[in-house]
Parts: structure tokens; sequence; C-alpha cells
């Protein structure tokens, strides 16, 4: 065979696989086309009950970030967010005049302060809680104490500060006193059993402002915040426990080698979840247990942002203050996935 019938042999065969490739390439792209339209044909009511979901989020979580702007606007409710000027120092001047607000790193502190003993006292307790769910025997009296331990969750915060009231208010009346009636439960108890001199006013003293507001805080929420660790216990292979009772391994070994050993994944995930939401403390219990007397230890950061947006109406500053806290939030969720990922190899990413 002459070199010019090789060479156009050749060229020949090079068109077929050029035109057999680019073929395939469209069969390629039509057959992922039409793949993609069967699975979403097969799922397609599974699509719309997300569609509630979708909306909820996009609506009010999304949406709001267009007013982040006014954090960076001199804000004007007749020109809106977007005809407002901008603010001075390049739209910073909300940010600047917060930073050098001296009271404002006592609310800051604050605001560690409660976040840092919630999770001190509420992450521990939830695992206990659910550990002890878990060795519970009787599967109808394992159910009470569950249904018991979520109940107070869905008790309103308005409700619980008015509990509390009913429960620790005083008019300090001394013992010996012949009516008792303007004492709450807790003071007529320790002034019945002469434990105290007079009636303790819990709610109108700095002191017991934070042990108030925490050990409500655990009442309410400790139920609830173990449902996830429950559902991970519940989880474990039964025969692990069995072989470890062969072993000779007490509860307390079981539960500390076994139970806590397989949940130790959900446990990092929540306290870096934990720790992400530190500076975002809410700030509906801390205005209803408020008084005068408490406000060096109960104002945090989000009652000054109610105060300065909704009393005081300047939306710029607290959205300013809402957008720094948020940030604050998001560098710590990150750090604490970083040493997480560091030190057990689990992380939220």
């Amino acid at each position: 065979m002459s070199k010019e019938k090789k060479a156009a042999a050749a060229a020949a065969a090079a068109s077929d696989t050029s035109a057999g490739s680019t073929k395939k390439e469209k069969k390629g792209i039509a057959g992922w086309f039409k793949n993609e339209c069967s699975k979403f044909s097969r799922g397609k009511f599974l699509l719309l009950l997300m569609i509630p979901g979708v909306a909820f989020y996009a609506i009010f979580q999304y949406w709001p970030f267009y007013g982040l702007l006014a954090a960076f606007k001199d804000y004007q409710p007749r020109l809106g967010i977007l005809g407002s000027p901008w603010a001075d120092n390049y739209g910073f001047a909300e940010f600047i005049r917060f930073f050098t607000i001296p009271d404002v790193w006592n609310y800051v502190w604050n605001t560690i302060v409660l976040s840092v003993l919630h999770i001190i006292w509420l992450f521990p307790l939830a695992i206990i809680l659910a550990l002890f769910i878990n060795e519970l025997r009787g599967a109808k009296f394992k159910k009470i104490v569950q249904t018991v331990s979520y109940l107070p969750h869905f008790v309103s915060v308005a409700a619980v500060a008015g509990m509390l009231t009913l429960f620790l208010s005083s008019q300090q009346t001394p013992v010996g006193a012949g009516s008792l009636a303007n004492e709450g439960i807790i003071n007529q108890f320790l002034l019945k059993l002469h434990l105290v001199k007079e009636g303790i006013p819990f709610l109108q003293r700095t002191e017991w402002f934070r042990t108030v507001y925490i050990a409500s805080d655990v009442w309410q929420s400790i139920g609830w915040s173990a449902i996830i660790y429950i559902a991970a216990l519940s989880a474990v292979d039964q025969e692990l426990y069995e072989a470890a009772t062969i072993d000779g391994a007490s509860r307390i070994q079981k539960m500390w080698h076994i139970s806590i050993q397989l949940i130790k994944p959900t446990i990092v995930i929540l306290l870096v979840m934990q720790i992400g939401k530190i500076m975002s403390l809410g700030a509906d219990k801390a205005l209803l247990l408020q008084q005068p007397a408490t406000y060096k230890h109960s104002q945090i950061l989000s009652t000054y942002i109610y105060n300065k947006g909704l009393k005081e109406g300047e939306i710029a500053f607290s959205t300013a203050v809402g957008l720094f806290n948020s940030i604050i939030n998001v560098i710590l969720v990150c750090f604490a996935n970083f040493l997480s990922r560091k030190l057990t190899d689990t992380g939220l990413w």
C-alpha cells in the first residue's frame, strides 16, 4: 500500500472516531438530561413537600439579608434603605460609634458569661439525662420520664418568667411576721423553717440574676436537648452491651466505654453548634426578668439591640450591632469546627 493510501485510510479512521465520539457525547448529554428528568418525575411529590420549607427560609432567613444594608446607611424611614444616604466614614459610622460606647463591652461580657454558663450546665446535664433514660428498662416508665422531661420546653418564656416571679418574689418580710402572702413560695418555705431572717428578693439582686436565669434555662431545655442523644443511643448495637455484661462491666463502665464513645461525634457536632450561638442569646427571658437593680448583669447585647432598635428607633445602629454579633458567631463556629477537626477528626464540615 502506497503512502498516500495509508494516509487516506488513517484520516478516514480518525474522522470516523471523531464522529463516533461526538455522537456518544451528544447521546451522553441527552441521556444525562433524560435521567435527571426521570429522577425529578419520581421525586416530584417529595419536591412539592419541600416548597413550604424552602419558602420559609427564603422569606424569613435570606430575604432579611437585604436589611443589612441599613448598618452602612444613615437610615431614614421615609427614604427607605436604598434611598437613604451612606453613613460617614465609608459607611462604618455606626460600627465606630458602637465600639466607642464604654458600656457596650459590659453587655458583651454579660452575653458571653450567660452563654458559657448555659453550655457548662445544660450541655453535660442533657447528656447525663439521655444516658439515664437509655438505662431505664421499663418501656412504659421510660416513655413517661421522656415525656415529663420534654414538657417544660413547650412552656412559653413569658409563662416561665411568671412562674419565677410566683416562686421567687419577696417583700423582705421578716421572720415571725403575721402574714407571708407577699412572699414567693420559696421565701415562704425558707421563712417558715427559719432558714433566713427575712425574705430574699432573688429577682431584685444582681448576684442572683445569673443563677435564676441559668437554672430556669436548664429546667426548660434539658429534656428537649437530650432528644438527639437519646436518638443516637438508640442506634447503638445492643450486642456490645451484652458482650460487656458478660465481661463483667458495670453500668457506669458500659456508659463510659460504649455509650459515650459511640455518640461522641454527635456530642462534638452539637458542641460546635452551641459555641457558634454564644453571642446569640435571646432577649426575651432577659427582658422579662430584668429589673433596674439587676442591669449590671442582665443587660446583654440582644436587650441592648432591642432597646436601641425598637424603643429608640435607631434602626441603623441596632442593625450594625446585630451584624457585628453575627460575624462573631460565624468566627466562633469556624474556630470551634477547626479545633474539633484537629482534636477529634469530627466536625460540621
